[in-house]
C-alpha cells in the first residue's frame, strides 16, 4: 500500500496543499506547531473518518473557512484508489466520504481502503495510562479491518449514551421506564458478539508478534512480554447473553453512579513481563520497547490480514527512543511507506530511502511544505478532483 498523493483544503493551518509522498520515509522536519503532525493527521483521517487528536471536526477546518477537506490518492496490490473525506460542520451532514470521487452514503464504507498505525507520544503512554488508550488501539486497528466490527462499535456506543441518560435522569429521582432500559440493554449486548471475539482473536494476534518484537528490540530473552485480552465478562461463548444478564442484574448500582459498570466500554488489555505486571514493575526502557513491540505487531498483523503493508505515521517520537531503539526500528519498517515528524534530521540517520521536507508557518499562519532533500523519484499520479471539494471555501 502507498499513498501517491495527499490534498489538503483548508484543513488545520494549511489553505492548500498537494503533495507527493516518498514510497519509502518521508521526514517532516519543522518546529513545534509549524502543522507537521497536521499531515499526519490528515491521512487518519482518510483511513478511519476522524482525528486521532480531537473528537471534535470542527477544530480540523482553518480559521475563517467553512470547509476542510483531506484526501489521498493510494495504490494498491488492487488497483488504484482516491480517498477523500469532507468536513462541513456548520451544515446537518458534518461529514461526507468520497471514494473514487462518488459520494458514500455511511462512514464505514471508507473502513479498510487506508490502513494505517500511528505511533504517537500519547502511545508510549499504552504501558501505564488508564484502559480507554489501549481500547481505542483496538478499536481503530479492528475498525480498519472490519466494516462490521466499525458498525457494532457504533451502535454500542449510542445504546450506552441512551442507557447511561436514562440511569442519570433515575439518579434525579425520575422513575425509569423499565422497557426503554430493556431495550437499551438490549442494544449494548448484541453488539458484543461480533466486537468481544474480535477482539479476542485480535489480542491473541498481536501477542504472539510483539513478544517477538520485544525479545528483538531488547536483545533479553528472558524478558517474556505477554499481552492477554481481559473481557468484562468471563469467558464464555455466549458473550450476548452474559451481558445482557450483567446489565440487568447492576441496574440498581448502575443508577447510583450513574453509568454502566459493565461492558466492552470497560474492557482492558493486560501487559506483563516476567508475570508481572508491568504498569506496576516495568521501567521507562522496558515501558518504550513494549509499546514499539505492540505497535511493529500491528503493522505485521495488517500484512497477515489483508495481504498490504499499512502506511506508518510517527509522529515526533525518535526523540523519545534510545540510539538502539531508533535503528531496529528503521531496521524493521524497511519496504513501509513511512511519514515522521521531527526537529532534527539527525534522529534518521541510518535511514537510506527517504525524502525530507521542511515545514513551516508564514507570518498569517498559513502552513507550507517544501521538499529539502530528493530521494528516489516517485511517480506524480492524477490529482484528486471532485466537484464537491473543488467549492468554493466560502472564506
Amino acid at each position: 500500500m502507498q499513498i501517491e498523493t495527499i490534498r489538503l483544503r483548508d484543513f488545520r493551518n494549511y489553505h492548500s496543499l498537494i503533495l507527493t509522498p516518498h514510497p519509502g520515509v518521508n521526514i517532516l522536519l519543522g518546529q513545534n506547531g509549524s502543522g507537521k503532525t497536521n499531515l499526519l493527521e490528515a491521512v487518519h483521517y482518510c483511513a478511519l473518518g476522524r482525528s486521532h487528536r480531537t473528537g471534535l471536526d470542527r477544530e480540523v477546518v482553518r480559521k475563517g473557512a467553512m470547509i476542510a477537506a483531506s484526501g489521498v490518492t493510494l495504490r494498491k496490490k488492487s488497483g488504484k484508489t482516491e480517498i477523500a473525506v469532507k468536513l462541513t460542520p456548520s451544515e446537518a451532514r458534518k461529514k461526507t466520504v468520497f471514494i473514487d470521487c462518488k459520494r458514500a452514503e455511511r462512514i464505514s464504507a471508507m473502513m479498510g481502503h487506508v490502513q494505517c498505525v500511528i505511533f504517537s507520544p500519547e502511545d508510549l503512554m499504552l504501558v501505564k495510562e488508564g484502559p480507554a488508550i489501549r481500547r481505542r488501539m483496538l478499536d481503530m486497528m479492528l475498525s480498519q479491518l472490519s466494516t462490521a466490527y466499525f458498525s457494532a462499535l457504533q451502535q454500542y456506543q449510542k445504546a450506552l449514551e441512551q442507557r447511561t441518560a436514562l440511569l442519570r435522569e433515575a439518579k434525579r429521582g425520575i422513575t425509569p421506564d423499565p422497557v426503554l432500559l430493556d431495550t437499551f440493554e438490549e442494544a449494548m449486548a448484541t453488539p458484543c458478539g461480533i466486537i468481544m471475539p474480535l477482539r479476542d482473536k485480535l489480542v491473541k494476534q498481536l501477542a504472539k508478534i510483539a513478544a517477538e518484537k520485544y525479545e528483538r528490540i531488547s536483545g533479553r530473552p528472558n524478558e517474556m512480554f505477554r499481552m492477554t485480552y481481559q473481557p468484562c465478562v468471563p469467558e464464555t461463548s455466549n458473550p450476548v447473553s452474559a451481558i445482557r444478564a450483567e446489565l440487568k442484574k447492576s441496574r440498581q448500582e448502575d443508577i447510583r453512579v450513574g453509568g454502566a459498570g459493565c461492558g466492552i466500554h470497560r474492557e482492558d488489555i493486560g501487559l506483563s513481563l516476567m508475570g508481572r505486571s508491568m504498569k506496576v514493575f516495568a521501567s521507562q526502557g522496558q515501558i518504550r520497547t513494549a509499546a514499539l513491540a505492540i505497535k511493529l505487531a500491528q503493522l505485521e498483523t495488517f500484512c497477515a490480514e489483508t495481504g498490504e503493508t499499512p502506511i506508518l505515521l510517527l509522529d515526533d517520537v525518535m526523540s523519545e527512543l534510545d540510539m538502539t531503539r531508533r535503528t531496529r526500528l528503521l531496521r524493521e519498517i524497511e519496504g513501509v511507506q513511512t511519514f515522521i515528524t521531527c526537529t532534527d534530521e539527525s534522529d534518521l540517520d541510518g535511514c537510506r530511502e527517504k525524502r525530507s521536507y521542511r515545514v513551516w508557518m508564514d507570518s498569517d499562519g498559513e502552513g507550507h511544505v517544501q521538499e529539502e532533500s530528493a530521494g528516489d523519484e516517485v511517480m506524480k499520479p492524477d490529482l484528486l478532483h471532485d466537484p464537491e471539494l473543488d467549492e468554493p471555501s466560502g472564506k
